[in-house]
């Protein structure tokens, strides 16, 4: 879709000037707009390897509440079934990696949409950061064990309102959509600066139609193919807004891991009393390992004990904590 700009403003400065100069963007600006609605799906949307492999692309979504970001999860979702085939897409709805690490499965296409990402994917939580980005760069070889050979994409979206408040590792995507502008000064001239003088106008022309009312400005947005530079990545990208069979419900964090939180408190109660403290040692190595065979759960954890540790002590432990557990 190309449409033309309205004459810009020759006194607007952009948001990088200095001194009071005028970027060339301003003084010659575009004559019209392009649609990169098909080169930005072909980067992210890739194409099943022939080699026996595992190959990853990634997308970022950022706009307001109401903007239509999982309308645009909704369209994504559509369009994955279309290129690959619905049943060969394994769509994983969510607002945790985590969460989406745990569902992966052996079908050739994993969709996975961390929507709501800055809850668990934030820059401000420094804590929580290490742990989440480590599963993030580790996904890729989970789901290459799933496969047990067999080739297959993985396809990531993060969708949430604050460009800057998400890590740099997930906001580092093949294609990054704007859907609406951003009112704090230094966030909106970091994005101006990202797609441009003209393309953050464009923007602020979405954002504005949406505020007052027009549903159909939610199926337009800006994007920008990041291996390109901004003259030749940045363009619009328009999408069908509407409802798409098969789109799965959200699994939040704490539902899919509420039976695993209760577990956490019920292991750090009886891990005080001394009859239990070795057994949830054994428990816990166990999780933290599954691939660890008993004896080698037995000879890790013996000189920590100070005294051997017999693999039927282990077998023993590992059912009396899960009946532990169960009971309470």
């Amino acid at each position: 879709m190309i449409r033309t700009l309205r004459p810009r403003d020759p006194g607007l400065l952009s948001a990088g000037g200095a001194g009071g100069l005028l970027s060339m963007e301003a003084m010659f600006p575009p004559r019209t707009l392009r649609d990169i609605t098909r080169a930005a799906l072909q980067r992210f949307f890739m194409k099943i390897p022939p080699d026996n492999c595992v190959r990853k692309s990634s997308m970022c979504i950022i706009g307001d509440q109401g903007c239509g970001k999982t309308g645009l999860l909704m369209a994504m979702y559509a369009e994955a079934c279309r290129r690959y085939g619905t049943d060969r897409v394994h769509p994983i709805y969510t607002d945790d990696i985590r969460v989406a690490l745990d569902m992966i499965d052996d079908r050739p296409v994993q969709l996975v949409m961390i929507d709501d990402a800055m809850t668990w994917a934030s820059s401000r939580q420094v804590s929580e950061q290490t742990e989440i980005i480590k599963t993030y760069n580790r996904s890729r070889h989970v789901y290459e064990d799933k496969l047990r050979g067999k080739p297959g994409v993985i396809l990531y979206i993060w969708a949430w309102q604050r460009f800057r408040e998400l890590d740099p590792s997930f906001r580092q995507a093949d294609v990054i959509v704007f859907k609406t502008g951003i009112g704090e000064p230094s966030e909106a001239a970091l994005v101006e600066k990202f797609i441009g003088t003209a393309y953050y106008a464009e923007l602020s022309r979405i954002w504005d139609a949406m505020n007052t009312g027009d549903e159909s400005a939610k199926s337009r947005c800006v994007a920008r193919i990041t291996s390109q530079d901004v003259a030749r990545g940045t363009g619009i990208l328009t999408f069908d807004y509407g409802p798409a069979p098969g789109f799965p419900e959200m699994v939040r964090h704490e539902e899919y891991f509420a039976d695993e939180d209760v577990a956490d408190e019920i292991l750090d109660e009886y891990a005080e009393k001394p009859e239990w403290k070795w057994r949830i040692e054994i428990y816990r190595f166990h999780a933290a390992d599954p691939k660890a065979s008993q004896q080698q759960i037995a000879d890790a954890l013996s000189p920590l004990r100070g005294s051997p540790i017999r693999q039927g002590y282990v077998s023993e432990s590992l059912r009396r904590v899960k009946e532990l557990i169960a009971s309470k």
